[in-house]
């Protein structure tokens, strides 16, 4: 490539074709080994998110992300007319925006915690008591 770029490579590499840069050399097996003691290390399950979690679930909390979404776009300029409507119309989206939020956390939580995070973890970046997680999921589970 470097021939045919009329490029030279870094200074001491003449014309050697199997010479890459650092950067562009494939792991290491102790690099890798290395990067997966890290990922158990730092918590979660270590498993990809496309991997364990459906593509029905995914779909679904992207769904949920969408509508609330549309629910707070829709709040651009109501803040014309009397107080009682502005008031309903705020209240009335936000407070929808906000129950689509809760089941967009409560199906994240789920599909964290099914695919091996630990439940207080999940707690924890959903600013929610672990116990009090645990109650929502179980009460999910038995909707389902």
């Amino acid at each position: 490539m470097r021939a045919r770029r009329h490029e030279t490579g870094p200074a001491g590499w003449r014309e050697d074709p199997w010479r890459l840069q650092r950067e562009q050399q494939p792991a290491t097996m102790a690099g890798q080994l290395r990067v997966m003691a890290a990922e158990a290390q730092s918590g979660g399950s270590g498993t990809r998110w496309r991997a364990t979690v459906s593509a029905e679930q995914r779909f679904r909390i992207t769904q949920l992300v969408d509508e609330a979404r549309e629910q707070l776009v829709e709040l651009r300029g109501v803040h014309s007319g009397t107080t009682a409507e502005v008031a309903r119309t705020l209240l009335e989206h936000l407070s929808h925006s906000a129950a689509l939020i809760d089941q967009t956390l409560v199906h994240t939580a789920t599909a964290a915690v099914a695919a091996g995070v630990a439940l207080e973890e999940v707690a924890a970046w959903s600013r929610l008591p672990a116990h009090e997680l645990a109650e929502v999921l179980a009460a999910g589970e038995g909707e389902d």
